[in-house]
């Protein structure tokens, strides 16, 4: 439902892990400053977390699918990579009575036999903060505003709190340089591309 200026630069903010406690925190700066994301959700930390789901979808927000115990998928048979999609996307349709259009595999990491068994489009990144490894929110900040381009996806994780202060910077500095906030799905809509079911995409361009 929000207006966007395609004539912008465009960029799709992600984030994964989640939800817990810090997601919150994450969706407060998101909506303080109006911004639209992507939340990829681990189907294993949905349980006692239902409302956080409700409040990403309140606020406007996209939930896809990070699988359900963020295994490396690689290393599993097809029926086992199904099983870990399947469940999620059956745990955010009870909570949000709407399933995923995307999935982002456990570690960005897929092969012809995730590709083969995903119904879905699958979503990994072109700017990694690394706040993972940092817990630095200039250091994160840094690596979004020095490598981000038009038509970007920023891979974070909800679970930090470094990145939830990041988010303060990061919003504003993107803003003044001219890029509007949208969520994956309206990334590629906007950009005029159609996503497939089993293509792997890192960016819009």
């Amino acid at each position: 439902g929000r207006n966007v200026d395609s004539d912008k630069k465009l960029v799709a903010l992600t984030f994964d892990d989640g939800p817990n406690y810090n997601t919150n925190k994450i969706l407060d700066i998101l909506n303080k400053y109006h911004v639209p994301a992507t939340f990829f959700v681990l189907g294993s930390r949905i349980k006692g977390n239902e409302y956080i789901l409700e409040k990403m979808k309140i606020s406007g927000m996209e939930i896809g699918n990070h699988t359900y115990n963020h295994l490396l998928l690689t290393k599993y048979s097809k029926d086992k990579i199904k099983k870990e999609i399947d469940d999620t996307s059956d745990l955010i349709f009870e909570v949000t009575g709407k399933r995923p259009r995307l999935l982002r595999p456990s570690y960005g990491s897929f092969n012809k036999k995730i590709k083969s068994v995903s119904e879905m489009p699958i979503i990994i990144w072109d700017v990694d903060t690394l706040d993972w490894k940092y817990h630095n929110s200039k250091k994160i900040t840094s690596r979004v505003v020095n490598k981000v381009r038009d038509g970007d996806i920023v891979l974070m994780h909800d679970i930090y709190s470094a990145t939830a202060n990041a988010l303060n910077s990061i919003i504003p500095i993107l803003t003044d340089m001219g890029y509007s906030f949208v969520t994956v799905s309206d990334l590629f809509y906007y950009k005029g591309i159609t996503l497939e079911e089993g293509k792997v995409y890192g960016y819009a361009k």
